[in-house]
């Protein structure tokens, strides 16, 4: 068994614990950090047809992406690669901890973008809850918070979705 240790930079609906954990439930929360250079974005075309989240490098001088640092194994990396699917590609990033401590973590980027769709409000909340768990900023809350999103016509996916936070 391969006992090798990654980190996982999180930063769109897996920012919450509960749905992480559900997924990995062996994934241990190391803390919140930074990707400067980025922007959050919620251009990802998902295979369901609605938007996901996305960063996207930008020049900006003051852009980040906050996110959550994982410690997976291996074998919960690959699972991972099968959960993002391939519309995204696993890419390692330098990220910052809070405590200033920079580490090389691995993170997915989208590869099918879109211009057209919105995120479906369960996962909008996914992120929401997410951002607030690990106490976020209150703008960078306020910026998720203001995407618009859509209700999902399948709604027994959205009640399974939620379901984790009862």
């Amino acid at each position: 068994m391969n006992t090798m240790l990654h980190y996982y930079f999180a930063y769109g609906s897996n920012l919450s614990s509960k749905r992480l954990f559900k997924r990995l439930p062996h994934a241990q929360c190391l803390g919140v950090a930074e990707l400067k250079g980025h922007e959050l974005t919620f251009n990802m075309l998902s295979k369901d047809g609605s938007a996901k989240c996305d960063i996207t490098r930008t020049e900006a001088e003051f852009s980040r992406v906050l996110g959550v640092i994982y410690t997976l194994s291996s074998e919960e990396l690959s699972t991972l690669d099968l959960i993002e699917g391939t519309r995204y590609n696993r890419v390692s990033k330098l990220v910052r901890l809070v405590n200033g401590e920079v580490l090389e973590a691995h993170c997915y980027i989208a590869n099918t973008f879109h211009t057209d769709r919105l995120p479906f409000s369960w996962y909008k909340q996914h992120v929401l809850n997410g951002a607030r768990e690990h106490s976020f900023p209150s703008s960078y809350i306020d910026t998720i918070n203001h995407q618009t999103s859509m209700q999902d016509p399948d709604v027994k996916r959205e009640q399974l979705e939620l379901e984790i936070y009862k």
